[in-house]
């Protein structure tokens, strides 16, 4: 059967109600379907197996957005959008085989990054920033399947035990030199003390070895069934370094930028820019973009990153055309740029999730009735319309969303409770005796900060003490590493398209140190099993266990807003994972 009829077949079947929403994704992966076919598919689902609100939406699923001045487009490769000037947009056009060589684009980000090394934190400013230079063994495709990126092919014994991956020849560092198995071996061996998904890839190995220049070799102690989508974590990422670099390092962050992409970097100076230039001598891949991976462009000559922390000077720098890219504007602004000249907005589906989290190694939120009582107090239908606003976010109680096939309510009667009396008996219960809950936030994430505004108010009416501490987000990212100084900050779940990658699922080597047995084991099971059937009722445990154990708090699924200059085009469309500026160019 073509995919044209395959297509037409579960919509049919989609639009009359006999498959599942999950259904129809699996159906559909399984064939081949691209993003955008598969997304009109979950549209014709409608909402008939969801038993939450979706708030602020006109989506069934999430695969359509509306906004102030926008129209409504279904859902495409996760970022169909709805633009400021009401003009709709769906799936980029794929990228030409020429773009417009040259210029420089002025991409802001919100603040400093803690760090240029990707191997240290899971902050997505850095993810943001640096995949620009760094690159990964395996890449998630446009229909978020892993294709091969560094790596050139992937095999694995009969016996499931043994993965041996080919790397690419002739693949150069920005230094010069020629990226070979000891490089990859180094890199991967150093990303997995820093990593949890890594540390766990190397625990569940027996040896792992760099056979010949090219060939790297990992003998599992048992079948590991998340193998690729480990090799291919996006947000502290195993990027790949040369083996100098990492020697250099030692225990410390890396001091020399060096990786195989198609920016290289030039300078930082921190507090005003981050620049790179074009890598002339950049391998790109043969064909076509696909997603995070396939055929990479550097257009421009250079990208430049500026720290601008007030959003009122993003956005004027946007308009007054100093700036093409900005990585997000709240829904506030959103209007701003409606009929704007030189800029542009643009509405993405839902990318990740705002979060609570509970620092379970604190004197007060590691009793499991204190952290039950914070979660029973709030409501979180005004959280979320304060943060983001009217039609900028969905309530959803699943920590993997619609657009995935791992969607699952399991747990939702703990999902927004809004029982202030039910939290005050759990905390006599507790013994909870007035200790004040330091509470960590930023105002350069202006959502972050009115959630946290919001949550003060519904935990205080429940009988909680809040002292609400405001820093800038680097210093919350260096904070939360340090359990003695918080118990609960507010973050952001991006979205991932393999649960284990969540970064919830590092359990004790994530802040907030999710230390539990029965979840651990759930995890071992997830990351071990390949049947999807199986692992779909290990995912539905470990969510039961989120809302039992209460590590986090899920407030709602965000809508992120992003703005450009309409100058800014190849700009991918698929976003969910966060932006990328190859393949992008400026028109003279």
């Amino acid at each position: 059967m073509s995919q044209d009829r395959e297509f037409l077949t579960l919509l049919d079947a989609a639009s009359q109600g006999r498959m599942s929403r999950r259904d129809v994704l699996k159906r559909a992966m399984a064939v081949g379907l691209s993003v955008p076919a598969i997304s009109a598919l979950l549209a014709a689902c409608g909402s008939s197996d969801d038993s939450t609100a979706t708030t602020g939406s006109s989506s069934s699923g999430g695969a359509a957005t509306s906004a102030s001045g926008g129209a409504s487009t279904a859902a495409s490769g996760g970022a169909a959008t709805a633009t400021a000037g009401g003009a709709t947009t769906g799936a980029a056009s794929p990228v030409p085989e020429k773009g417009v060589k040259g210029g420089t684009i002025n991409a802001v980000i919100i603040g400093e990054p803690p760090t240029l090394d990707i191997h240290w934190t899971t902050a997505t400013i850095v993810g943001f920033v640096t995949w620009n230079m760094y690159e990964p063994l395996f890449a998630w495709d446009a229909n978020y399947k892993l294709i091969p990126m560094l790596a050139e092919s992937h095999e694995v014994s009969t016996d499931q035990l043994t993965h041996t991956i080919r790397l690419r020849q002739h693949v150069p560092f920005h230094n010069g030199d020629e990226m070979k198995s000891a490089d990859v071996l180094a890199s991967l061996q150093r990303w997995a003390t820093k990593q949890g998904l890594g540390k766990a890839l190397f625990e569940a190995s027996e040896k792992v070895t760099a056979v010949d220049d090219y060939t790297i070799e990992f003998k599992m102690k048992n079948p590991y069934g998340v193998f690729e989508s480990t090799l291919g974590y996006y947000y502290q990422g195993p990027a790949i370094y040369p083996k100098s670099v990492v020697d250099a390092a030692g225990d410390g962050q890396i001091k020399e930028f060096i990786g195989t992409g198609p920016y290289k970097f030039v300078e930082r100076q921190p507090d005003r820019f981050i620049k790179f230039e074009r890598f002339e001598d950049y391998a790109a891949l043969p064909g076509e973009p696909n997603g995070y991976g396939g055929h990479k462009y550097a257009y421009a000559d250079q990208l430049i990153f500026t720290p601008v922390s007030d959003e009122a000077a993003r956005i004027a720098g946007l308009r007054s055309g100093d700036y093409h890219f900005l990585e997000s504007i709240s829904s506030d602004q959103f209007d701003t740029l409606k009929d704007d000249a030189v800029a542009t907005a643009e509405v993405l589906p839902p990318g990740g999730w705002d979060t609570f989290v509970l620092n379970w190694k604190s004197p007060l939120m590691s009793n499991q009735k204190i952290r039950q009582a914070f979660q029973m107090a709030l409501n979180h239908e005004p959280i979320m319309l304060a943060a983001w606003g009217e039609g900028y976010y969905r309530l959803d109680p699943s920590i993997m969303q619609k657009e995935t096939i791992w969607y699952s309510t399991a747990g939702k009667e703990h999902y927004s409770p809004n029982d202030p009396d039910g939290a005050k008996k759990l905390l006599d219960e507790a013994g909870y005796d007035g200790t004040a809950i330091r509470f960590m936030t930023t105002k350069e994430y202006l959502n972050q900060y009115n959630n946290a505004v919001v949550c003060k108010q519904q935990l205080e009416a429940a009988g909680f003490k809040v002292d609400l501490q405001v820093y800038d987000w680097a210093t919350v990212v260096d904070r939360r590493s340090k359990p003695d100084m918080w118990d609960t900050f507010t973050t952001g779940i991006s979205f991932r398209p393999e649960p284990t990658q969540l970064a919830i699922m590092q359990l004790c080597n994530w802040p907030g140190w999710w230390c539990s047995e029965s979840s651990q084991e759930i995890l071992d099971g997830l990351r071990s099993e390949s049947d999807f059937d199986k692992r779909f009722k290990l995912m539905e445990q470990l969510q039961t266990n989120f809302y039992e154990e209460v590590p986090m708090i899920k407030i709602g699924d965000t809508k992120d807003i992003v703005a450009r200059s309409q100058k800014l085009q190849g700009l991918s469309q698929q976003q969910q994972l966060g932006p990328q500026l190859w393949n992008a160019w400026l028109e003279k």
